[in-house]
Formats: structure tokens, sequence, C-alpha cells
């Protein structure tokens, strides 16, 4: 980082600490291998092989960073339709540096078998019941119909720094059955032959794939302590090895300890960062994860077919949060809350240049805007009455004010823009910790630029906490996309909100993140005309949620993602005078953009079912002719491609960035054969929802 951007970090936690607010941050960057084939790089959440890579950024993260750290495989979210709860690779590290599992190499950490026999399990359970002094509560588990024990159990629990069991009622005529399924024995126990008030918790012991796997039970931070030093005393004094610790991570463990997630993702492995202080903690903790990932073969970029190049496509989200409820900055002070809201609806840059793929309603972080009509009056209304409140209110009061206002088209209070359902979530560990999770945030090919755009989203959200933003929010109407999606108008908006903190004391630098703008809008072409050029970036589009489709027992809703939309530029306003544009034939309406001649275009790329507008053929290549006005002569044109020119398809993704960026050039050709012809010209099929696109698909001729 140069020294500007260290400067003025520390002057955003100076304004910060001298206003007395403690404002954390976090981050879920995401990363997949080079060849992203398998199911659980593309749609499935779990697989093996991100199990491996999991564990093997794990065993690298303590290796390289935090020395003495325990990793366990715990439980995360578990979604209708999925067979188990998803896996998430948990490094656990105490901020004394303190080791809290002395010999890393015990653990298991690859997706390889392990060398244990199931005997193991036993021997295991056995010494551990004995030293704890709770040999006679220990009970074999049984598949059903299995005359062999699966692995064993131990009902336990600490309190008070002492260890207690109980007798649950099960014996050789009445054995213990598990639940059917492949997950640990500890998550398949039959609780509920259990009588009211008895103990309901349990050590499991079993061996999987050779590994010999540990289930702890829920425990506070003391007990949880007490058991791993056990666990460290008792292996380290034996010959146990390729351990797997699984269960519940420690509850109630506060400030003294340091935690990174590597948790299954549909077709990502995510990584969920500690909660940072500061955005210098929030960089290191980023920079050791980018890597930890990229020794073990990850990356956070996906090579498309045609050679184009985005993010992994899981996201790299940001929270906002405090360190307690007690501190929590927007608990505190909701008027917060409606500074980010009012904000973030103003700048629509803020929406989309950051984000993934694909942006608009149908996608991962919708804006409030681009749902029901209704949305945007209802949320000022919200945000008055926020404004009104007195004093502090509790996190169910704001949860009330927005969680049926902030979600997609389908009513999910989590795919939105600004996440706010962990202000009174129970179903959540962290559902009432009062964490604003912005969305609409993608991987970039350098950790540095995520660093970056942390420290962007930071500053804004100081200067906001040093003076409310209070403008109304802005009804933009079909502007919305037909001036945002096009990369001039995001990057004139981000110069705004640059100005705008400069205003505020904060000098963020615009060109600080121009690698967003390359990376996000790449140039695809550029036609050279006499007295200058024409310049072709690659737009944002928006994908249409198609209707409701049944899939057996359940129904999906798929995107039309059938369409492409570019930004065509000329390099001076006067080329105009002497020549004009067409595409397709169609001529190109340029508007005079604060000194530059700018024109989107909208085009159907490919072939999709279900999609939009049937009878609209694929309008690739793009046929791009500069024609002299005075002869109606072709004097320069190209053809763009979005496919592959050469054959229907192409053989597998590109084996690295060299052959994507041939792939890419290969889609941009002169077009000779063009040259000294007379097209015929077509004026545009304009609409009062485009004044800055030309929509080729309304443009059709018989």
């Amino acid at each position: 980082m140069n020294s500007a951007i260290q400067s003025l970090a520390n002057q955003v936690e100076d304004s910060l600490q001298s206003q007395g607010i403690a404002l954390t941050m976090g981050g879920e960057p995401t990363f997949i291998p080079a060849h992203p084939d398998a199911p659980e790089w593309n749609n499935a959440a779990m697989g093996e092989q991100k199990l491996g890579y999991a564990r093997r950024m794990t065993a690298e993260l303590i290796r390289e960073n935090y020395p003495g750290a325990l990793t366990m495989q715990v439980f995360g979210k578990w979604y209708p339709g999925e067979p188990l709860p998803r896996w998430n690779c948990m490094l656990l590290h105490r901020k004394s540096g303190e080791p809290l599992w002395a010999e890393t190499e015990r653990i298991l950490l690859d997706d390889v078998e392990g060398q244990n026999d199931p005997l193991a399990a036993e021997g295991l359970m056995q010494t551990t019941a004995d030293q704890l002094g709770l040999s006679d509560f220990v009970l074999p588990a049984y598949e059903a119909e299995k005359s062999t024990p699966t692995g064993w159990v131990l009902p336990m629990d600490y309190v008070e720094g002492a260890w207690s069991s109980a007798e649950w009622p099960f014996s050789d005529s009445n054995p213990l059955q598990l639940f059917m399924g492949d997950s640990p024995v500890g998550l398949r126990l039959p609780l509920g032959d259990l009588a009211e008030g008895t103990m309901r918790t349990a050590l499991t012991i079993e061996v999987r794939h050779g590994a010999l796997e540990i289930f702890v039970p829920p425990l506070d931070w003391e007990g949880f302590q007490a058991l791993i030093a056990f666990f460290n005393a008792t292996i380290g004094a034996s010959e146990f090895s390729d351990i797997v610790f699984c269960g519940y991570a420690p509850k109630a463990a506060g400030d003294e300890l340091l935690k990174f997630g590597l948790a299954a993702d549909p077709g990502v492995l995510e990584v969920n960062l500690p909660p940072a202080a500061t955005w210098a903690e929030y960089d290191r903790f980023l920079s050791q994860s980018a890597r930890a990932a990229a020794t073990v073969g990850l990356q956070l970029t996906k090579q498309q077919l045609n050679g184009a190049i985005y993010g992994t496509g899981g996201g790299a989200h940001l929270a906002f949060g405090g360190p307690s409820l007690e501190q929590n900055p927007f608990l505190l002070q909701p008027n917060r809350i409606v500074s980010i809201l009012r904000y973030w609806q103003r700048h629509p840059a803020l929406s989309y240049l950051f984000t993934g793929q694909y942006v608009g309603p149908g996608s991962q972080a919708p804006r409030v805007d681009e749902g029901p009509m209704h949305s945007l009056y209802e949320l000022e209304v919200a945000c008055e009455g926020v404004q009104g409140l007195a004093g502090a209110p509790e996190g169910e009061l704001l949860d009330q004010f927005y969680r049926n206002l902030l979600t997609d088209s389908s009513g999910n209070t989590h795919r939105t823009e600004i996440c706010f359902d962990k202000f009174c979530n129970p179903s959540a560990p962290n559902g009432k910790w009062g964490i604003i999770e912005l969305r609409a945030f993608e991987t970039f090919p350098r950790i540095e630029t995520m660093s970056v755009i942390g420290l962007f989203v930071r500053t804004i959200i100081a200067r906001l906490c040093q003076a409310p933003f209070t403008e109304p929010l802005h009804r933009f109407g079909p502007l919305l996309h037909d001036r945002y999606f096009l990369p001039a108008f995001l990057w004139e908006d981000v110069q705004a909100i640059c100005d705008d903190l400069a205003a505020h004391g904060f000098a963020f630098e615009a060109e600080w993140l121009e690698p967003v703008l390359a990376f996000r809008c790449p140039s695809v072409g550029q036609l050279k005309v006499p007295g200058g050029h024409v310049d072709v970036r690659q737009a944002f589009e928006s994908f249409p949620l198609m209707a409701e489709e049944s899939q057996g027992a359940n129904t999906v809703r798929v995107v039309d993602n059938s369409s492409d939309r570019l930004q065509v530029t000329l390099s001076e306003p006067g080329l105009a005078e002497e020549a004009v544009l067409l595409v397709n034939g169609v001529e190109v309406p340029f508007e005079l953009v604060d000194g530059k001649m700018i024109c989107g275009v909208r085009y159907k790329c490919a072939s999709a079912y279900p999609a939009l507008h049937p009878h609209v053929p694929i309008q690739s290549p793009l046929e791009f002719e500069w024609v002299s006005k005075s002869s109606g002569e072709t004097m320069q044109a190209a053809r763009y491609h979005y496919w592959n020119p050469f054959a229907p398809i192409y053989e597998g993704r590109p084996q690295d960035a060299e052959e994507a960026a041939q792939r890419r050039s290969e889609r941009w050709q002169s077009a000779d054969d063009l040259l000294g012809r007379k097209p015929e010209q077509f004026k545009p099929k304009l609409a009062p929802e485009f004044k800055h696109t030309l929509d080729l698909r309304r443009q059709l001729r018989s």
C-alpha cells in the first residue's frame, strides 16, 4: 500500500476514535481452483475436493501466521434440499499467543484417508473416560441392524470446573441406535429417547475414512479449553494421529479468541475473516487468507469459456458492527443506519461497480429501488421513523423497521444489497449482533484492490458517522439502469463520492479504484477512425428472473442470461460531425456526457431457455461500421464476437491467463470486407426507458 493510502487509513481510525466509535469490519472473500469443473465449484456447496482445499489452507494459515492454533470442523447452515449442514473448517487461535493445540502434525489436514483402525476410537474413548473418572458412562453407538459399533458416546458436561456425566437409558439389550445418515455420530444421537431433564450433551469418538474424529459437545470457553488441554496431554502421550476435531466451537469466548472460518458455499470456498477493529487489521487478515489460498492453489477469479475473467461468483461481502452490543455503533445511534441507507441509494456506483457478473433485481444483491414500486416510499417512511426514535432501541425494534423492506423479489432477507438480517435472527449464532452486511461486493484479481475497496467503504461510514446524511431517497426511475449500467456514469459517481469524502476531510483518491473499473469494464475492442477512435468497453447487464419451474419436490427460478451490454465512446466529440457509427446497420444515438460522446448497446448475445423474446435472433457478432456522412461509404469496420468466432464451442476453459487473453483478443476482428460499401442505414427505435442505450433487440427488420 502506498503511503497516501496508509495515511488516509490512519486518519479514518483517528476520526472514529475521536468520536468514541468502535467500528468492527469483517469480510468474506471466496476462492476457487484454477479449473473449477467439479460440481462443488459450480452449483453444489460441499464436496471432498473442496474440503481438502479448506483443510490445506487452514494448515497453511497455522504454519505461517497462527502456530499453536486448533482447527476443527464445525457444522454451519443447513439449507432445504441439502442432506447435511454445511461444514466449516474453523481455525481457533488464542489472541494471547498461548498455544491451544501444540501438535498440528497430529491433525489430518488434507483430503486423504487417515491411517486409523476402528479400534482406535474405542481405545481413545476408554482412555478418556478412565482419566476423567467417567468410564461407567461410555456407550457404544450402532447403525440400525449392525452388530459392530460405529462409534463411542460419553454423555458429559463441564460445570464449575469439573466434568460430570449421566446414565443414558441404553444397554446391551437396548443398544443406542443412531439416526440414519453419514454425518458424525455426535449429530445422529437419539436425544428424543432421553427423559426430560437428562443431560443431552455428549463427547463422541469414531473412525471415519481412517480419521480419528473427536466430536466436541457444546461447551463454554472454560470447559472447551479444559477438554482441548486434556486431549493435548492424552494424545501427546500416545501414538494417535490423523485426528479430526469436529462438533461445536466454544461458546462465549469473548475477545480472547481469534477465529477464521473456511466454509462450504455453493461454487466457492468462503473465508469468514475475524472481525477487525481497524482497516489495517482487516487488511492483514485479508492478505493472510489470500497468501494461504494461493499456496494451496486457490485463486480469486474464474476464467470463462470465451476468455472473459470474472470474480469467483461467490462474493467478497463486507460486514460492519461493533465489538459488543453495548458498543455497537448502529444500536447506539440508529441514525447511522439511516445515513448508510440514504447514501447507498443515492450512489449507484456502490451497488454495481464492485459486484459480480450481473446486477439488477434478479441478482444476489438487488437495490431497494429494484423491488416493488412502493419500496422506496416505504423505506423513506421507515427512515423517518428511525430518525424519530429516542435513545438507543433494541435490535428487535430496528429489525422490524427494515427486515420486510430489504429483501429480494422472493422475500429473502439475506439476498439483498444491504443485508439487515442480523439484528433479530434467533436462528443464526450471530443473528443479534447488529451487523450490517454489504453484499454487492465481489472478488478481484489482486487482494490489494479488495483491501482498498474495504478502505473506501470504511471511509464512507466514518464520514457518515461524522456528519449524518439526510438527503431524501432519489427516484432514479428507468434511468437507474440506463445510466448506471454504463461505466462512464459509474465512474462519474465514484468521483462524486470522492469529492464528498474530500469535503469532509478524507482524501480518498478515485484513481486508487481504477483497477476496479479496468477489471469490471475491460476494453473489448477499439476501432481506429480518421481523427480518433471508437472505444468499446464491457458494461453491466441485468438478467431477468424467469417464472418458477418445478424441479422434483422443489421449484426453481433461473435468470435469462442471453443479453449483454457494451459502452461505445468516441474519443473526440467532433468525430460525429463527419461520420456516423452503425451497429448491425443501426445508427448509434450518441449523447454528449461531460464532454464525451457515449452510448450503451444492448443486444442478444446467445440463446437460452427459458428466456425472454424468442423472436429475437442471436445478434452476435456485432458489426461496427464507421460511415462517412458525405459519401455514405464505410471507412472502417470491425466485428465483435461474444462467442468463439471459429467454432460452435470451446474445448473447455482456458488453461491459463495467456490462453484466456488470446480468446478475448480473437473475438474482436477487423472487417475489411465491409470497407468501401454503402450500407443501408437505419434510424434507431428509441424508448422512454433508454436515453443512453441502443437496444438492438428492438431494431429487428423483416
